[in-house]
């Protein structure tokens, strides 16, 4: 059995991890609540950008902008939100080990599967297995702002205009609340647009477009690219606190189980102590005597 102060100096360590741990929780649930304040804020907007987009495509022939034109698929890009820091559980593994079973069951159907990754840890882990990164997005949670990452989208989709890929898809954890998080696969380019309905009460309709048409899909189909992105990294945000505080909460709770565990070997081993110096003290009097 190990001495006192031997235990006595594990129960100290582990008191000041769980110290730590606790910080961290307390960090990570005050950013968890602004990062879903904005992830659920902008959600509607959103949503309302798409209706608003399929509801013109319905009303342009088919080819009327390179973002929304199709082509046999045989070069596909992936876009992966991971974070920069750990101790988040298995919030960056769940995205990784994703995209690599995506890998695994299209990397003979498909001639490249390019990769882009957003978040360093991400980066190492896909590095450390070989995995081609060709878009290394650094630093990107100091600044989430929509400006900042329309840069991204702004280049996706010019390489898909210039054919540097047939298909774009963005993988990220989905923020549901604190403790669930789940990972999606969603197709950005091409953009997926709805089938046009003919037999509608407006099928016939002639529609004017003010300004023109060009300008009005120039404008609003980068802004949907970039508009996704965005959404896909405040989700990302959201999800990764959450992740975090959960594992803080736990690796806290875990630590205040070993200590009391801890402190009953510590007693125990005290008590074993003193015991034998009783039967010392007791030995040596009936030796005097």
């Amino acid at each position: 059995m190990p001495n006192l102060k031997t235990i006595r100096k594990r129960i100290q360590a582990v008191k000041g991890t769980q110290q730590l741990t606790r910080a961290m929780k307390l960090v990570a649930a005050a950013k968890l609540r602004r990062a879903q304040e904005a992830a659920l804020a902008q959600r509607p907007y959103e949503e309302s950008l798409v209706e608003v987009i399929h509801h013109l495509a319905q009303r342009v022939e088919e080819g009327a902008h390179p973002l929304v034109a199709t082509r046999p698929v045989r070069k596909v890009l992936l876009l992966l939100y991971s974070s920069d820091r750990g101790l988040c559980g298995s919030f960056n593994l769940n995205v990784c080990r994703a995209f690599e079973n995506y890998h695994k069951e299209n990397a003979g159907k498909l001639d490249e599967i390019g990769l882009a990754v957003i978040g360093k840890k991400g980066f190492e882990f896909l590095s450390r297995r070989s995995y081609k990164v060709s878009h290394n997005y650094r630093d990107m949670f100091a600044d989430t702002t929509f400006d900042r990452v329309s840069r991204i989208g702004n280049e996706l989709a010019q390489e898909f205009v210039d054919g540097g890929y047939d298909a774009l898809y963005v993988v990220y954890n989905w923020f549901k609340s604190a403790v669930v998080q789940k990972v999606r696969f969603e197709r950005i380019l091409p953009m997926e647009l709805p089938e046009t309905q003919t037999n509608g009460p407006h099928s016939h309709v002639e529609h004017l477009f003010e300004p023109d048409r060009k300008s009005l899909l120039d404008t609003l189909f980068p802004m949907y690219v970039n508009m996704c992105i965005y959404q896909a990294l405040l989700e990302s945000v959201a999800s990764e606190m959450g992740a975090r505080m959960t594992a803080m909460d736990n690796a806290t709770n875990n630590a205040g189980d070993l200590i009391r565990r801890l402190t009953l070997i510590y007693n125990k081993a005290r008590q074993d102590t003193i015991t034998k110096e009783l039967m010392d003290i007791v030995g040596g009097a009936n030796a005097v005597s």
